[in-house]
């Protein structure tokens, strides 16, 4: 009897061992690819299904302004097949350091086509919050895996058409929603939302400007409190990662409710341990600006 247990457990372990070693196997046969931060490695997956092994490279929980890789870290990054970034300056100066380090990889700029908002020759790189933008992005992303892996063609087309036609649902539902809206003006932390107010005909009003790590000036605490006081703005935002203070003093003194809005530039623990994702973070930004506008 204790022989059978002993070669049943051995029989057990082999199996294990065959199955590990085949999975490493079937991941090593196909292509890594690269997305340099949460909105761009989930859309990527949605899209590359089991066919292409997708990395994040800035880690989870991690503003993506002003990330810098390590040594270690660049040294994973520049052994991919391709790397796809947003572009519109959020990646500089560290995706420079990237493509000269990695001559043999691919290089996608996602944000290709997207009609940028300045201020002064300084770019908003903050796109992806608009369902429109959004929908440019998983277009470049759909091209870009096409190339880099073409025998998966009609597999990635698929993906891209179903996730496109759920995009196209939630930007509709942005365009009803937001239309009917009483207030046209919404207040954030950092100026995150442009394309959002841009696309669906609202004002966005920002404390500090398009870096969540800026500090915010007292002159324009004020004005944003007489603003909220004047046009009678019930709710103001803060997000997940910035500095709440500034907020929380503007809604006591304006007599405002703060919430939470999403900037889904990373995913948060709590992010992660409800199961959230692009999409989902996306509805639940839009029943916070309804809730807002009303």
């Amino acid at each position: 009897m204790k022989k059978v247990v002993i070669t049943t457990l051995l029989i057990i372990a082999l199996v294990l061992n065959l199955t590990a070693c085949s999975s490493k196997t079937s991941e090593a046969s196909k292509p890594l690819v690269y997305a340099s931060f949460y909105p761009i490695y989930d859309l990527t997956s949605k899209i590359a299904g089991d066919k292409v092994v997708v990395k994040n490279i800035i880690p989870f929980n991690v503003s993506p302004h002003g990330w810098e890789p390590s040594a270690k870290e660049m040294a994973k990054i520049t052994k991919a097949n391709a790397i796809l970034y947003l572009g519109m300056t959020m990646e500089e100066p560290w995706i420079n350091k990237v493509k000269a380090s990695a001559p043999n990889t691919q290089f996608y700029e996602v944000s290709k086509g997207i009609e940028p908002i300045k201020k002064g020759n300084t770019i908003n790189p903050h796109p992806w919050l608009s369902p429109k933008e959004a929908l440019i992005m998983i277009k470049n992303i759909n091209e870009a895996l096409q190339k880099i892996d073409p025998s998966n063609k009609d597999y990635f087309e698929k993906n891209y058409q179903n996730l496109k036609a759920q995009l196209e649902n939630l930007d509709k539902q942005y365009s009803d929603e937001l239309s009917k809206a009483r207030l046209k003006t919404f207040v954030v932390f950092h100026s995150a939302f442009a394309y959002v107010a841009r696309d669906y005909e609202l004002n966005q009003e920002s404390l500090v400007g398009m870096s969540d790590e800026a500090e915010p000036s007292p002159a324009r605490m004020s004005e944003l409190v007489d603003l909220i006081k004047k046009e009678s703005i019930k709710y103001v935002f803060a997000e997940s990662l910035s500095a709440a203070k500034p907020m929380e003093a503007i809604a006591q003194e304006s007599g405002a409710t703060l919430l939470k809005l999403n900037t889904i530039g990373t995913l948060s623990q709590e992010d992660i341990d409800r199961k959230a994702d692009f999409l989902s973070l996306m509805k639940d930004n839009l029943g916070k600006l309804k809730k807002a506008l009303e």
